[in-house]
């Protein structure tokens, strides 16, 4: 039996079909890397926070001699964990959707190598310029510890912020290296299970894990063993 030879309408039902299955493929991936990106935030919040927490302490520190390493007033940390909650996402999610975009997702290292370059210069300099407003807002709501005027809080936030951000970003670059180590260690942990390079692979439920260990790694520096702590208390120090 003679076969017929391919017609012109073959031909492009081929062209389409494999069209479709390319434009697929890229399109999975293109949800996995921001799938990837967007379970990487929790982690990135919760180092943010856990940087926060650790400097009012150093802060404390090197403005009172005599200061004996404790846990701080929670109620005035949560007061100011506004900054780092926000600008920790932010971080994060900038530095993990540019990261997969140039890296992929499916390298061993690079893609959260280059996460941890990016999230280490975006957290100090994106806190750095919510931290001002935070305290404004603080101010305005009578919340703060300290009492001024609207006038004298306006401005010290239009006035100081420019300069409390190059301030901030020059010395907090050392703490959000680290923070920036620790959220990618902990994701390829979380990944390794669970991550976007898996067949069954879900935003939501991998989410929901790096949710769940942000929370334990905050709650460890918060409310755990003060030792564990004072370690990353020392290491903070400039002295």
């Amino acid at each position: 039996m003679q076969a017929h030879p391919p017609t012109g309408t073959s031909f492009r039902q081929s062209y389409f079909e494999r069209d479709r299955i390319e434009e697929d493929r890229f399109e999975d991936d293109r949800r996995r890397r921001r799938g990837m990106a967007f379970a990487l935030v929790p982690l990135g919040i919760a180092m943010a926070l856990i940087v926060h927490y650790t400097n009012i302490v150093v802060t404390i520190d090197e403005a009172d001699w005599q200061y004996v390493l404790h846990r701080p007033n929670f109620v005035n940390i949560l007061k100011l964990s506004i900054a780092p909650f926000i600008g920790g996402g932010i971080a994060m999610l900038a530095a993990g959707i540019i990261a997969t975009a140039i890296a992929g997702r499916e390298g061993r290292y690079l893609p959260l190598v280059l996460t941890v370059v990016l999230y280490t210069l975006f957290l100090p300099i994106i806190v750095g310029l919510l931290l001002p407003a935070n305290l404004f807002f603080l101010d305005v709501t009578g919340l703060s510890v300290v009492e001024v005027s609207v006038g004298e809080a306006l401005s010290a936030w239009i006035w100081g912020t420019p300069f409390f951000v190059l301030t901030y970003a020059l010395t907090g670059v050392k703490q959000a290296f680290w923070a920036g180590i620790a959220s990618v260690v902990l994701a390829a942990g979380v990944f390794r299970f669970i991550g976007p390079n898996h067949v069954d692979f879900s935003v939501r439920r991998t989410t929901a894990v790096t949710t769940a260990v942000g929370f334990v790694a905050v709650a460890v520096i918060m409310f755990g063993p003060i030792g564990i702590f004072e370690h990353l208390f020392n290491e903070f120090r400039t002295d």
